[in-house]
């Protein structure tokens, strides 16, 4: 397994779609905020816009933003051993299928967090590029908010991980991923509506609907709450039902 591990890591950060992916989060970042001080600097005072260090570092990765680069990075990096046909040559020397998949898995939540806090910190010194600092304090609440939307980007990284390992086709996979939340999004929106008389609501737990709710310092402990239980659902759900998808499968 610490081979794996060394083989998975080492690869990462040989990657250049990883650091490709992660300017590119950083760069939409910047846009996103520059854009709202553009459209807003003749109307309000630049400290009502809501771009103060604090409240962008908040909301950096709950936009979709973050969750369509990693869609992006996650099969580039997953999919390029069976594409290359190295995966082969993994199995012949004897390694578990288990061991390739937790170590790949491993490499993809490390990687995701790497993303995720960067994103973060990136937010917070745009944020006050543009404005200020901010009035909210970080403290142990916003702490919180923001391992929970760590914990959900985590699931997410997850089910684009079971894409991928799945498909194992790099061009198939970052379709699947990028095209997935938006179609799921309509059909759960319609799901909604149809089932409103029953006061049933399926789009309040897709994970990219919870990670929406955690973009603002008025989330709530259940939020958070219901955040990390949906979050540690995907993920158990995800990861076991892609290992045996894959694991009697011939490379």
């Amino acid at each position: 397994m610490g081979r794996l591990l060394h083989f998975e890591f080492h690869k990462l950060i040989r990657q250049k779609s990883f650091y490709i992916c992660l300017a590119v989060a950083v760069a939409m970042l910047f846009i996103s905020t520059y854009t709202t001080y553009l459209m807003q600097k003749d109307a309000v005072d630049v400290s009502q816009m809501g771009i103060d260090g604090m409240s962008v570092m908040i909301g950096a990765v709950s936009g979709g933003t973050l969750s369509m680069v990693i869609g992006v990075f996650v099969p580039l990096f997953v999919c390029e051993d069976y594409v290359s046909g190295t995966i082969r040559n993994i199995v012949t020397r004897g390694y578990t299928r288990l061991g390739i998949f937790a170590a790949k898995l491993i490499a993809v939540l490390f990687a995701s967090a790497v993303m995720t806090a960067v994103c973060m910190a990136a937010g917070y010194l745009i944020g006050v590029l543009f404005c200020a600092p901010g009035v909210q304090p970080f403290d142990a609440y916003t702490v919180k908010i923001l391992l929970c939307q760590l914990a959900v980007m985590l699931a997410e990284a997850s089910l684009f991980y079971a894409v991928s390992t799945v498909l194992q086709k790099t061009g198939g996979a970052i379709a699947i991923c990028l095209v997935m939340p938006m179609v799921l999004t309509i059909v759960l929106a319609l799901a909604d509506t149809a089932l409103a008389e029953r006061e049933i609501q399926l789009s309040g737990y897709w994970i990219e609907r919870i990670n929406g709710t955690l973009g603002s310092f008025e989330v709530t402990h259940d939020d958070m709450k219901k955040a990390l239980l949906t979050a540690l659902s995907y993920f158990v759900v995800t990861t076991v039902g892609s290992f045996m998808a894959v694991a009697k499968k011939e490379y």
